[in-house]
């Protein structure tokens, strides 16, 4: 017959819970923000809010100053690159989705991957937990913290770096804010640059990244080819079109991060609790068998 402690069906059903309410909830809210800091009138400015929970993303963008950014992609012409018209007659139009497959399958972490990590650890933590309360084992509690310590890495590393890897993995230039292209790769910016930087902090990851670069689009088509082979100085044909785009990217842990964070306290807790319990329970008992030895005494006296 198992002898089941009420104490290990709490843990249980502590563990369940916030695993429950960890993976319902929002786990990162991310603010972000970019700005045309040269090249466009009244410095447009992109705004977006992006939250991130264990199964859907939820994205709300605002484009201040829009006027000018408008004009903008309005006035540039789409540039094709020179060397793509020679190769595109001879390359095999699969090429291009067998690439786009390959390079998927060789993303060692997305999103979907590191969503589906925690909620397999999650689950797993909580069998576990199960599993101490019908054969409770110091071998089978060292693995649960473990898988515990394993979901906290996967949700608080795994999940950001996946979202920020998302977000400059495919090289950005300083129109991707807005640019609609089929394809990036077109070479529509010349002499183009891009830096970033990356800050950890206890409560938030913030992404930080400045591209430059002269658009082509905006360069009559006659001195693109003088463009790009090198950056014109100022006054010169294309001077106008140079286009520098920075921002950042603010990743701020939210109510599901807490919620598994707040696992390991609520099972100190309660073990604090079910100690303090069992010291009184021992001391009233003790009080009460001294009361009645000395009852007896007295009777025995008398």
């Amino acid at each position: 017959m198992l002898d089941i402690k009420p104490t290990s069906v709490v843990r249980l059903l502590v563990v369940a819970t916030l695993a429950g309410l960890c993976l319902s909830s929002v786990w990162f809210q991310i603010q972000a923000k970019g700005t045309y800091v040269e090249g466009i009138e009244r410095e447009p400015t992109l705004w977006a809010n992006y939250t991130i929970d264990g199964d859907v993303e939820v994205i709300e963008l605002e484009i201040s100053n829009a006027t000018p950014l408008m004009v903008y992609w309005l006035e540039r012409d789409n540039v094709q690159d020179p060397n793509s018209s020679n190769s595109s007659n001879t390359e095999n139009p699969n090429n291009g989705s067998e690439q786009d497959e390959e390079e998927g399958g060789d993303s060692f972490l997305n999103l979907s991957r590191a969503r589906i990590i925690v909620k397999i650890l999650a689950i797993l933590c909580c069998l576990l937990e199960l599993a101490c309360v019908i054969r409770p084992k110091k071998i089978t509690r060292g693995v649960a913290i473990g898988v515990w310590f394993a979901g906290l890495f996967a949700l608080t590393i795994l999940v950001p770096v996946s979202v920020v890897t998302g977000f400059s993995s495919d090289g950005m230039q300083p129109g991707d804010g807005f640019d609609t292209d089929e394809k990036n790769g077109a070479k529509q910016f010349a002499h183009g640059t891009f830096d970033s930087g990356l800050e950890v902090s206890p409560v938030a990851i913030v992404w930080s990244f400045e591209s430059e670069g002269y658009d082509l689009g905006l360069v009559e088509e006659q001195h693109r080819d003088s463009v790009r082979q090198s950056p014109p100085e100022e006054g010169e044909h294309g001077a106008d079109s140079f286009i520098r785009f920075a921002g950042d990217v603010s990743i701020v842990t939210s109510e599901g991060v807490w919620f598994w964070l707040s696992i390991p306290l609520f099972l100190i807790l309660i073990s604090l609790l079910d100690v303090i319990v069992n010291r009184i329970l021992e001391t009233k008992n003790n009080l009460e068998q001294d009361s009645e030895d000395l009852l007896n005494n007295v009777e025995n006296e008398s």
